[in-house]
């Protein structure tokens, strides 16, 4: 594929990469790809976590012959702005920047623009969306729901994994009472940032972004996937434990455009297989191996024939 760096502007300056085939004719469809949770550059890398998803999605949409935008989400790699003094709407109105941005591109068909959100960006694209009027939306591990009820959903799966965990490990955690201390710390520090004003708390020697957990805390997305009229995809794995994988079929029917929906049996939140059981404990272990893999074959051929379908 052919690449080009670019640049657009909100109150802060967001920087990019637009892919393009590497032969192609007349107008191009391309697919804005609207970043998961956590200071993301364009490929989906952060200083925790190289995880490149979003460069080999352009890459596998370019060898289709769709051009992608991804970018620098604000306050990480290239671009402007404070991350954590970012709120929900900041990254919601970059998103709307961006669809602008890639309408102007002399390459681009302005009416074939498709929107494409992982985790957190299956919540900003309706918002997005009743702004920009999107051609079609993909939405890969998003939860129906705001932010709030997925934090609070993998805290439910650690509390049920130690309750059922065998041998001394699990003795030990019970007897620290971790499957009951998480919620609590949890529903506290979400009850300060909701009261807060501040946009960024600090716990210690942690820096927390306030105003981006409270806008989405209060955020409620019904009226505005009730809105979306375009074609539409979800994909969730059944073993994400970051959302919950039911969920995929909500998008589904919630929105009022032709849409379709699939749980893909092994495949994580990371986009990829995972041959482990899922854990909440383990997290960390099994996605630094699922990092080693390429994305789910099975996610790919799906978004292959939705792409024949609607972007071609």
């Amino acid at each position: 594929m052919k690449e080009r760096e670019v640049e657009f502007n909100t109150d802060v300056k967001i920087k990019g990469t637009v892919s393009f085939p590497k032969e192609s004719e007349g107008k191009l469809p391309l697919v804005i790809i609207i970043h998961g949770s956590g200071p993301v550059d364009r490929d989906g890398n952060a200083k925790v976590m190289q995880m490149n998803a979003y460069k080999m999605l352009a890459e596998f949409f370019a060898s289709a012959g769709v051009a992608v935008l991804r970018y620098d989400k604000r306050g990480a790699g290239g671009s402007g702005g404070d991350f954590y003094r970012t709120g929900m709407w900041d990254l919601v109105n970059d998103g709307i920047a961006a669809v602008k941005a890639a309408r102007d591109l002399p390459e681009i068909d302005p009416e074939r623009i498709f929107l494409l959100g992982h985790s957190e960006g299956c919540t900003l694209i309706p918002p997005i969306n009743k702004k920009a009027e999107a051609a079609g939306i993909i939405l890969l591990a998003g939860h129906a729901e705001n932010v709030r009820n997925a934090s609070e959903l993998q805290v439910k799966l650690l509390e049920e994994e130690v309750k059922e965990m065998k041998g001394v490990n699990g003795v030990i955690l019970r007897a620290l009472k971790v499957h009951k201390t998480a919620a609590s710390k949890q529903k506290k520090l979400f009850d300060e940032m909701i009261e807060s004003e501040e946009a960024v708390m600090k716990k210690g020697f942690t820096k927390i972004n306030a105003k981006w957990a409270r806008e989405h805390f209060q955020y409620n997305m019904e009226e505005d996937l009730a809105a979306i009229t375009c074609p539409v995809l979800a994909i969730t794995g059944k073993k994400d434990v970051q959302v919950d994988p039911v969920h995929v079929h909500l998008f589904a029917e919630k929105v009022n455009g032709p849409a379709e929906s699939y749980n893909i049996p092994n495949m994580n939140h990371l986009l990829r297989d995972q041959e482990e059981e899922t854990s909440m404990l383990k997290l960390k272990s099994i996605y630094k191996k699922s990092l080693l893999k390429p994305l789910s074959a099975e996610m790919l051929d799906i978004i292959e024939e939705w792409t024949k379908k609607y972007i071609l």
